[in-house]
């Protein structure tokens, strides 16, 4: 329980700490240093930029801290609830006795004299009933037999069929054992034999109903129709607590000591508190797989966004190298060429044009687009733009057009990986319809062999 209490005092100030982060971190936000990561996320995921970048990572770490602050409370007072839940009572005490024909009860009990402990586990027996409880049991139970013995036959003057000698009485408290005094007719089990009888006969069966301590007798008469070493502290205690057990089955509680002498004795009940606890952990595991599934789910969305990206390189690729043949300028190809993807390059070749309108240096920009874009092959071609595009028109298109050919053999490349991913899949099914059509087919044959 340490480290529920442990939790009792930590979760306060984590939590405080995360709302005075969650108070200032509008003022702040600048400042603080896991912002640029959280920014270039969110660039991955979807094209932000300026203003709109910044409002949406504010948006972003807001609702973590929300869920943080949220987090934090739910888990003190599970945490509070927990530590303040009553224990188990480790003590001895009264034990409640199973009633007559219920099963019997084990208690883990705890001997320690202070240098040496030992274990035991008491069997409690079903209480005993007095004798004014046993002979009303054994009044309901002769009227329980007389109603069932005769099974299936009208009564038990004319039997053709095996009679039903039960074992218990109908409220389960009484054991039953019969004996027959002509068991060649019928025998203990209710089992007739009438076959080689040849006049009627009767049978006198006996019972004798039992609690465990009292005893009853029921007779009743068939009529069956012809067809045609010395004891330590420790185990002299466990042997008093089996000796109180055994001679007090008619109260409805057993009172076990706390002590015997120098033997201390204590039950082992079923502990709420620690059943609870692993309950309780097992919410931060549960918050914590929840975490990594959104995680997961980020890096899909991102995973979706390079492969959208390296589809269409090759096509933007060869359009921006076929408008500056044309004699359109770098910008303008630019432009021209992200029309292949309007969902995340065109933002972003947008973006960077309204940065060189506004004064950025042209190079710088195209540097930056490629690092934005993360993807290899695109911060290759913006390198190779920004180092060669100074240089003159002719000198970029000569490296375009090398562009343009490694673009093509990666994308063949890329179709054959995809189609042999495809055909892959495609063998288990293909394996399965062929093993059931072969199936079918010989089935026939097989089945007029």
């Amino acid at each position: 329980m340490n480290v529920i209490l442990i939790f009792i005092v930590l979760l306060p100030i984590l939590f405080v700490l995360a709302l005075i982060s969650r108070k200032h971190f509008s003022k702040y936000k600048g400042e603080w240093w896991f912002m640029p990561q959280i920014s270039g996320r969110l660039q991955k995921i979807e094209v932000l930029y300026g203003r709109q970048l910044e409002d949406a990572a504010q948006v972003y770490m807001e609702q973590k801290f929300r869920r943080i602050l949220i987090a934090l409370a739910v888990f003190w007072v599970a945490a509070v609830g927990i530590y303040f839940l009553p224990a188990a009572d480790p003590a001895a005490g009264p034990v409640t006795r199973p009633n007559a024909g219920e099963g019997t009860k084990e208690v883990d009990l705890t001997f320690s004299d202070g240098s040496e402990e030992k274990s035991y586990t008491l069997q409690i027996e079903p209480r005993v009933m007095t004798e004014e409880e046993f002979d009303a049991t054994v009044t309901e139970a002769e009227e329980y037999l007389k109603k069932v013995i005769p099974g299936k036959n009208r009564d038990l003057l004319s039997v053709i069929e095996d009679i039903c000698l039960p074992t218990k009485d109908g409220t389960g408290k009484l054991s039953i054992r019969w004996s027959s005094d002509d068991p060649s007719v019928v025998n203990k089990s209710g089992k007739v034999f009438r076959d080689d009888l040849e006049n009627s006969r009767t049978v006198t069966i006996h019972a004798k109903l039992s609690d465990g301590i009292h005893t009853a007798a029921y007779v009743d008469q068939v009529t069956v129709l012809p067809a045609s070493a010395t004891e330590s502290a420790l185990d002299a205690a466990i042997h008093a607590i089996r000796s109180m057990e055994e001679t007090g089955r008619e109260n409805e509680t057993l009172d076990l000591p706390e002590e015997m002498g120098e033997v201390k004795i204590s039950t082992k009940k079923e502990d709420t508190k620690e059943m609870i606890c692993k309950l309780y952990f097992l919410l931060i595991i549960l918050g914590i797989v929840v975490f990594f599934i959104r995680q997961n789910r980020e890096k899909e969305k991102i995973k979706e966004r390079n492969n959208r990206l390296g589809r269409v390189f090759y096509r933007f690729v060869r359009r921006m190298s076929l408008l500056l043949s044309a004699g359109e300028t770098l910008q303008g190809a630019l432009a021209g060429a992200a029309r292949v993807d309007e969902r995340y390059l065109l933002p972003e070749v947008t973006y960077t044009m309204n940065r060189i309108r506004t004064g950025k240096a042209e190079q710088q920009a195209y540097a930056d687009l490629g690092r934005s874009l993360s993807l290899s092959n695109y911060i290759r071609l913006f390198t190779t733009i920004s180092t060669a595009g100074p240089r003159g028109s002719s000198q970029l298109l000569n490296l375009l057009d090398q562009e343009v050919h490694d673009a093509e053999s990666e994308a063949r490349d890329n179709a054959r990986k995809r189609g042999e991913q495809a055909q892959e899949k495609l063998l288990i099914p293909m394996v399965i319809l062929m093993a059931t059509v072969i199936g079918i087919v010989l089935y026939p044959a097989v089945a007029g062999m």
